[in-house]
């Protein structure tokens, strides 16, 4: 089956990109943008808009601290931290992807936390510090 229509030129890309339009004309973001990377996440201490699924949480008086959900948090998240005698995940730094759930929590105690709170200032210690096992 052949298809009609107008062919098709490709060029090679431009090195360069010029901005569109006046600065004037340029689109001005009112609102913070998503910060998608988890550096921009830990410095900003904001959660990325675009996820959907709320961050998890740890019930600690069930928690046997087999830290097999730290190993399996993805790094790009990075989110799930042992603090003390506890284990924490940082809401902004959880998507709620589900990596942690059973079967890899072996007790299941980690649920969505869909009123979470941002995290206490102690907990920011841990992301990009010298304790952090995602680097």
């Amino acid at each position: 089956m052949a298809l009609a229509g107008p062919a098709l030129t490709l060029s090679a890309p431009s090195r360069s990109v010029e901005p569109v339009g006046t600065p004037a004309e340029r689109p001005v973001y009112r609102q913070p943008v998503a910060h998608l990377t988890r550096p921009e996440r830990i410095e900003a201490h904001l959660r990325n808009e675009k996820w959907q699924n709320p961050p998890l949480r740890i019930e600690m008086s069930e928690c046997i601290n087999c830290d097999t959900c730290i190993r399996h948090c993805p790094e790009q998240f990075g989110a799930i931290f042992n603090h003390g005698i506890d284990v924490i995940i940082v809401p902004e730094l959880c998507s709620g992807c589900g990596k942690c759930l059973p079967p890899v929590c072996p007790v299941n105690c980690i649920y969505p936390d869909p009123d979470w709170k941002p995290a206490p200032a102690d907990w920011w210690q841990y992301p990009e510090g010298p304790l952090d096992p995602y680097r």
